[in-house]
C-alpha cells in the first residue's frame, strides 16, 4: 500500500513545524522501509515513535556517553 504523501494536518491538535535530521544511509532506508509497510509518512513514523515513548526505550553504550 503506498503511504500518503503528507500526514493528516492537526491531527494532533498541534500545527507541525519543519526540522532537519541527519541519518546514516541504513537508518533512512530503514526509515523508508517501515513507514511504507505501515502505510504512513516519515514524519508520521517518527511522531508516532516519540508519542509512544519508543524514545525513552534507547540505550546508549558506555563508549557512547560523552561529557560534552
Amino acid at each position: 500500500m503506498p503511504r500518503p504523501k503528507r500526514a493528516q494536518k492537526d491531527k494532533y491538535g498541534e500545527t507541525k513545524q519543519r526540522y532537519q535530521i541527519m541519518l546514516t544511509e541504513t537508518a533512512s532506508a530503514e526509515l523508508d522501509k517501515v513507514s511504507e509497510e505501515l502505510g504512513i509518512t516519515r514524519s508520521e513514523l517518527i511522531e508516532k515513535a516519540i508519542r509512544q515513548g519508543l524514545l525513552s526505550q534507547v540505550k546508549l553504550e558506555p563508549s557512547e556517553i560523552t561529557d560534552g
